[in-house]
């Protein structure tokens, strides 16, 4: 595999040994280089031999001492050099295939890439993976990985997929638990379908392969209203919720006796949703699954009561707004609720209802500018609306729906302010 190199560090070894921006790596020590990894493996050696072509399409071989691990100094454009693996399968509950139409490519996107899961702790499903892949993992160890497990009967994961080769999922897990892989699991929810007694086997089974199954990450199945021609699923309902946090904390006292790990962890959702209190800091260990909406609202709880102490008791006289998704209304609320204490200060949510998506998506990262559009109207012309980063894509200034922050505010005339998912920096937001 060919790559170019995009920069050399000054004063590195891929500089003194002449290697320039836009020259192609062809191999090292004889192995083509398809990703980071690869690259980063193989030029681990202390004896290297590069093949170069560079910018005037000359081949340079070039010998390499080094020390064990030093860097070469040179970096690329992606992580992965030949084509992201993606995913093949026709899940049930999959959000992609829900999306609505005429959205940005990018967004239909369906990455099942082993090397994104070790690098960005993507989930994948291990339904795509050649041999030479599994000896990868093996070899570099690539560890931990993030498995979509969902059920652990072979024949009714195969169905939830939509392929044959997810029933191979007991012997995939026993693979990786041999290679000395750790694992962070992911079971989407699905009410009627792997919920029950079929939940209770998959928990049983993954925490017979701890330690190298490393946590048991539940969620609720997201549902929109561009479901079309997929299988009807029943949304978790309060009821529901509730019956699984009791589950779970039965699960977490026999696990922390037995493996010394609560080692079963339910999003957040699950508990805003049957209107129950959140779990300690205790329950999620060291926050294993933070990416999957498990333990996002506890910890943003505890750094609030860690800087309360620090709020003064009044201020100049300010008057400010919160958007937020519908199902974050209890956590931010209880934020809220001590701020209006602070003498001056006037804050108050706006919770967005999600009609882009519809169903039963109430998150306040899925918002798009248009719903927002729509909650502010006029009504906050000239006023202070803070805006959660979580829904701008990449950092940037655009939201879902390419509708963007300079959009929102021309159409609202409010002063947009975007705050991140912190409290320390939500505070500093609203107190100015």
């Amino acid at each position: 595999m060919a790559v170019e190199i995009i920069n050399v560090r000054n004063d590195s070894i891929g500089a003194e040994m002449e290697i320039e921006t836009g020259d192609i790596l062809l191999s090292v020590n004889g192995h083509p280089v398809n990703d980071i990894l690869d690259f980063q493996f193989f030029t681990q050696d202390e004896n290297l031999w590069l093949k170069i072509r560079k910018l005037n399409q000359e081949i340079w071989e070039l010998d390499i001492e080094k020390d064990f691990d030093e860097d070469l100094g040179l970096e690329f454009a992606d992580i992965v050099f030949d084509k992201m693996k993606g995913c093949s399968n026709r899940c049930i509950f999959c959000f992609v295939d829900q999306l609505p139409r005429r959205m940005r490519r990018s967004l239909y996107v369906k990455d099942d890439d082993y090397r994104y899961s070790f690098l960005f702790g993507n989930f994948m499903t291990l339904t795509n993976l050649s041999e030479t892949d599994w000896q990868k993992i093996e070899t570099m160890q690539l560890s931990p990985l993030y498995i979509s497990v969902h059920c652990i009967q072979g024949e009714l994961r195969a169905r939830m997929l939509g392929s044959l080769r997810g029933a191979n999922i007991k012997s995939d897990l026993e693979r990786l638990k041999a290679a000395n892989i750790k694992i962070h699991t992911q079971i989407v929810l699905c009410p009627g379908i792997n919920d029950g007694t079929i939940l209770e086997e998959t928990i049983e089974e993954l925490a017979r392969l701890h330690p190298s199954v490393q946590s048991i990450g539940i969620v609720p199945v997201g549902l929109t209203g561009h479901r079309g021609k997929l299988p009807a699923i029943r949304p978790v309902t309060a009821e529901l919720a509730q019956d699984l946090i009791r589950l779970a904390e039965q699960y977490q006292q026999r696990f922390r006796a037995e493996r010394g790990t609560g080692l079963v962890y339910l999003a957040d959702e699950f508990y805003l949703r049957a209107g129950a209190e959140l779990p300690t800091s205790a329950y999620y260990d060291d926050y294993c699954q933070l990416e999957n909406g498990i333990g996002l609202s506890r910890l943003l709880l505890d750094e609030f009561a860690e800087l309360e102490g620090q709020l003064p008791e009044k201020i100049e006289s300010r008057e400010i707004y919160v958007i937020t998704g519908r199902s974050a209304v209890p956590v931010l609320g209880k934020i809220i609720r001590r701020l209006q204490k602070i003498k001056g200060l006037q804050a108050q949510l706006i919770p967005v209802e999600n009609l882009y998506f519809g169903g039963g998506v109430n998150v306040t990262g899925l918002l798009t500018g248009s719903d927002i559009i729509r909650s502010l109207g006029r009504t906050y012309q000239g006023k202070t609306v803070l805006l959660p980063e979580v829904v701008l894509r990449d950092g940037g200034q655009t939201l879902l729906d390419d509708i963007t922050v300079d959009d929102i505010m021309e159409k609202s005339g409010a002063k947009i302010i975007t705050v991140d998912g912190s409290a320390r920096d939500l505070i500093g937001k609203i107190l100015n």
